[in-house]
């Protein structure tokens, strides 16, 4: 029987009172979303280095934080030139561009460094099957004094040759562009990077060196500041910084979700490509959960940009104090677990500056 005092209105009520307050919530989300300042970050290249950057968007971990981020695409040297004149709050750049700029404005800073490996391999034509083999051939880079150009003067010391031991040729930036000048015998060997150079493996051209199989050649990440974000906007970029080392945790995590980012982003062209380059990182652990600048990244580049560098006061460009900071609050080990210890103490003993 219907209790006669049962009022039927009420579970009706129940269901608009818990619909309002879903609504509510979301217009109170959608308004603090908005009051947020927007800032812009750079990202450099549609590749595997910009990968937290995109897991940090995609996954609204820069709202967990607080940040209203918009990501801008450019290549180099507009993400750069966008931090100098304050269009963005910060760029992931290669270690090389970011010292020099460094060196050359004082407005800039580096604040760490989450990469400090790169997916380049040496692929050789069908003629040349083994490193020892380049001696006196054409070896294709980007041009000579870039940084694809000393991976490979690097990689061709690790046997037994020097820089003038093979001939240079430049060919440009672009993989495809490497790829094709390989195919065509223009060259007998050329620095690749992942995923474009998987392509070639595939039609039978062998791959005579990776860089990821050398952790002393250093293809470094750093995270590229105006200066004021060693104080006034200190708060803004440990914002960034959290929301980067949260994405690489969920980069570990969540294998899925990662390459379907890279897909999204326009840095793999399918699936397939895009778990060859994730299972590469992954295995390597090339996404550092301990995001230091370190003194071997540093002085690999000091190396190659001798000249350049020459007289530069490294101590004022490079900065791993938030590193610091969030590692004394234990906020690595709050995103890692505390299996992170040891790797923390190591990358802080290699850190630069230490």
């Amino acid at each position: 029987m219907v209790d006669a005092n049962f009022d039927i209105s009420r579970p009706k009520r129940a269901i608009i009172g818990i619909v309002l307050l879903a609504l509510s919530s979301l217009t109170v989300e959608a308004a603090l979303a908005q009051s947020r300042p927007k800032v812009a970050a750079m990202v450099g290249a549609r590749s595997g280095a910009s990968w937290p950057l995109w897991i940090a968007k995609e996954s609204g971990l820069y709202e967990k934080y607080g940040l209203n981020v918009e990501l801008v695409y450019a290549v180099h040297p507009a993400p750069i030139a966008a931090i100098i004149s304050g269009q963005a709050a910060m760029t992931s750049s290669g270690s090389d561009p970011a010292l020099l700029a460094a060196s050359r404005d004082p407005s800039l800073v580096i604040l760490g460094g989450f990469m400090n490996k790169g997916t380049f391999a040496m692929i050789g034509s069908k003629t040349t099957t083994e490193m020892k083999e380049l001696s006196g051939k054409k070896i294709g880079v980007g041009r000579v004094g870039d940084p694809p150009y000393h991976m490979a003067v690097s990689l061709v010391k690790k046997f037994g040759m020097t820089a003038r031991d093979v001939q240079w040729v430049s060919i440009g930036v672009d993989a495809a562009t490497r790829a094709a000048a390989l195919q065509s015998g223009q060259v007998d060997a050329a620095m690749i990077t992942a995923p474009a150079y998987f392509r070639l493996q595939a039609a039978g051209m062998p791959v005579l060196a990776v860089l990821l199989d050398y952790d002393d050649i250093y293809v470094s990440t750093y995270y590229l500041f105006r200066r004021e974000a060693l104080n006034k906007e200190r708060a803004m970029a440990l914002t960034f910084i959290k929301a980067h080392a949260e994405a690489i945790k969920r980069f570990y995590d969540d294998k899925t979700f990662a390459t379907r980012v890279m897909i999204k982003q326009g840095a793999a062209k399918n699936v397939q490509d895009a778990n060859q380059v994730y299972d590469l990182f992954h295995k390597a652990r090339v996404l550092e959960p301990i995001p230091y600048a370190l003194k071997g990244s540093v002085e690999a580049v000091v190396e190659r940009q001798s000249q350049e560098l020459k007289g530069a006061d490294l101590s004022k460009m490079i900065d791993n104090s938030l590193v610091d900071q969030l590692v004394r609050e234990r906020f690595f080990e709050s995103i890692f677990g505390a299996s992170i210890r040891d790797e923390q103490q190591r990358r802080q003993s290699q850190a630069f500056g230490r």
